[in-house]
């Protein structure tokens, strides 16, 4: 299914993110799960699911994991199953980051989901952060 224009602007949002967050695309090995991705590579398959963006930087310390929904797409039965298989991976692994990238006016929905999934995992030192187009601009 091709990817729609708002869902692309919010994968290209964590890729911005990823960028401020590790100093430039030269730090980073980046994979995304776009029709014609950065580097060419796909991230991937986590428990069967493959993120949007996946990242790790070079020598590798953190691992980050983006994912972009769209305001319907936040609150899914497939939406919660990826996530918390994408949260599992990154409380086994040090310093961490998941992304999650909403449409503006999502964020609160968004950050009550995170920290519901996430009470399982509650022991891991694992950040999450919610973004949507207009924070990165």
């Amino acid at each position: 299914m091709p990817e729609s224009a708002a869902h692309s602007s919010l994968v290209q949002t964590v890729i911005r993110y990823a960028e401020r967050e590790f100093g430039g695309l030269a730090n980073i090995a980046i994979r995304e799960d776009a029709l014609r991705p950065l580097r060419g590579e796909r991230p991937p398959k986590i428990e069967g699911h493959v993120p949007d963006v996946f990242v790790i930087n070079v020598p590798t310390t953190t691992t980050l994991i983006g994912e972009a929904k769209t305001e319907h797409d936040i609150d899914t039965h497939h939406s919660h199953q990826q996530i918390s298989a994408f949260l599992r991976y990154l409380s086994n692994t040090p310093r961490g980051i998941f992304v999650f990238s909403v449409p503006f006016g999502s964020a609160a929905a968004a950050r009550r989901l995170l920290a519901q999934l996430n009470q399982p995992f509650s022991h891991a030192a694992t950040r999450t952060v919610v973004l949507n187009t207009s924070d990165l601009e």
